[in-house]
């Protein structure tokens, strides 16, 4: 019969491809980790867990692989492609095999009999005025939105991560710096104490000193309990905040190279531009929706299809094949305004989509305009705090030197401890802000790379 040979015939055909896993290889249109290209090697792959004494390459690396944000955008991205499967689908037929029996009968038991059917449907769509050529336009378009936005993510972590290493690696400072601190105030301590005893100074000495030496040992332990936090910070941006056990080496070559800023800055603003993700998300995110314009107005045009069936059945009397080959011609004449109204929808989200990309256009330019002057700021402020600390401990030493001689007075020590602190502080933050404004320049120009950091070293980076 027809049927038999027919059914084998097309179930090899399409068997592959129905039980493929990527039969349009759509798949392999989105990168393979959640990294989004931008960790050298095997990526993700081989990643281990941060190690005690953790590196910036290290962060960075377990980030861009285990936040959760990194791998929601490739999970987007997964989608994307998966959509686009299903717009190329579109392309070919439909194949629809069906079955079925019943019990039939007229009056009385004895006449029933078994009826059953077994037979295949296929559908094709001919010409239907582009409307899934725009579907798969869309469908692809909103694929390069979906990369674009992934490597816009990855690079936002990446960014994240580097502030949130330097910000821990700067409250390991302060620690150092308040530990300090909190031992020039003893000493202080110590020289009024003896100065009381020999009565050369009066007690009040003694309880001023009492008093600063307390003052910084709250500093000291108020110092340690933000370096925790902001350990636990940064282990949440490497997805797992539960583990902060962690010391981080300090690297002082770590975007020290930056290229000095030579180009004027709308240079640097129309560079940005091209090169940023976001803005290209935006722009295809604006291609979609001209594609998904089209395809509205084609879903209101008349389609063209063929068809072919056929179908054997039983009916206990009478048995045969049934089969159809033709074409149909489907014209939409009165939806109730409902396609007008899908139209107009359609071209407001195509102005949305526009507005959206001059936005992000300008954001951009703000962020070039921001992290340039954010940049030359830090730069000048920090060539100047080694020489505000040497001044602060020379002014320091000579005041304890004096007292401890009998000459000058306690307030005089103790402010030129509080100004050793503070120089220490501005140093400390001037050189958090000047790393940070580096990498804040680098990401808004669109060159925040794996090229800025080190390579890892061993298992901990």
């Amino acid at each position: 019969m027809i049927l038999n040979k027919l059914i084998p015939s097309l179930l090899l055909l399409f068997g592959n491809a129905v039980y493929a896993a990527d039969p349009f290889l759509v798949m392999d249109r989105v990168l393979p980790s959640p990294a989004a290209g931008l960790l050298p090697g095997a990526g993700c792959a081989s990643v281990p867990q941060p190690a005690a004494l953790l590196t910036l390459a290290a962060a960075v690396e377990r980030a861009l692989c285990a936040n959760p944000a990194t791998r929601s955008a490739w999970m987007s991205a997964r989608l994307r492609a998966a959509e686009l499967g299903q717009a190329q689908s579109a392309f070919l037929p439909d194949v629809t095999l069906d079955a079925g029996g019943s019990r039939v009968g007229v009056t009385t038991l004895p006449n029933d009999a078994w009826a059953w059917h077994v037979g295949m449907d296929v559908q094709y769509l001919l010409y239907d005025f582009g409307g899934r050529e725009a579907q798969l336009d869309a469908a692809s378009a909103l694929l390069s939105a979906a990369r674009a936005s992934q490597d816009g993510t990855a690079r936002d972590v990446f960014l994240q991560t580097v502030a949130g290493y330097f910000s821990v690696l700067t409250a390991q400072g302060a620690v150092t710096a308040a530990i300090q601190t909190e031992a020039a105030a003893l000493e202080a301590l110590k020289a009024a104490s003896a100065r009381v005893a020999a009565g050369s100074a009066i007690p009040v000495d003694r309880l001023q000193a009492k008093t600063v030496h307390a003052q910084r040992q709250i500093d000291r332990i108020r110092a340690e309990g933000l370096q925790l936090r902001l350990q636990g910070e940064l282990a949440a941006l490497m997805g797992d905040a539960a583990h902060a056990d962690f010391t981080l080496a300090a690297n002082e070559s770590v975007f020290a190279d930056f290229p000095a800023i030579l180009e004027k800055i709308d240079s640097l603003i129309e560079a940005a531009q091209q090169r940023r993700p976001e803005l290209r998300a935006a722009e295809a995110s604006l291609n979609a929706s001209r594609s998904g314009l089209r395809s509205v107005e084609a879903a209101g045009k008349p389609t063209l299809s063929a068809f072919f069936d056929t179908r054997f059945q039983d009916v206990g009397l009478t048995a045969g094949t049934l089969s159809g080959l033709g074409v149909s011609l489907r014209i939409p004449l009165f939806t109730g305004y409902r396609s007008t109204y899908q139209i107009r929808a359609a071209e407001v989200q195509v102005e949305q989509a526009a507005v959206t990309r001059d936005q992000v256009a300008n954001q951009v330019a703000l962020e070039v305009w921001r992290a340039y002057h954010k940049l030359k700021t830090e730069s000048e402020a920090d060539s100047r705090t080694e020489e505000l600390v040497a001044s602060a401990q020379e002014a320091e030493s000579v005041a304890l030197g004096r007292y401890k001689a009998g000459l000058g007075n306690i307030l005089d020590v103790l402010t030129a401890q509080a100004n050793l602190a503070e120089a220490r502080q501005t140093r400390l933050l001037s050189r958090l802000g000047l790393r940070v404004a580096r990498a804040e320049m680098a990401h808004a120009m669109g060159d925040l790379t794996w090229d800025w950091i080190e390579q890892p070293q061993g298992t901990g980076g």
